[in-house]
């Protein structure tokens, strides 16, 4: 019995889905509004704690984080996307 390998997502692959954008330029589009909107939301719109625009800010600020932290990965060889 043969088992097929499985190639592992990349970094790209896995946001893409997570995020529900079409292709890598919808997820640089997505993440560059998602970090415009909360640089705004921190600097000069800030919102008051407990608001839906805060909770906003803090979901695309979770995104990011997670983004980052995967892409840093990437680029310590360590590709473990999930």
């Amino acid at each position: 019995m043969s088992r097929a390998r499985v190639r592992p997502m990349t970094l790209a692959e896995v946001w893409i889905e997570r995020l529900g954008v079409e292709g890598i330029p919808g997820l640089g589009t997505d993440l560059e509004a998602r970090f415009t909107a909360l640089f705004a939301s921190v600097t000069t719109d800030i919102p008051e704690a407990g608001s839906a625009h805060a909770a906003v800010a803090y979901s695309d600020l979770r995104e990011l984080a997670g983004f980052l932290a995967d892409a840093r990965l990437v680029l310590l060889g360590k590709e473990n996307h999930s």
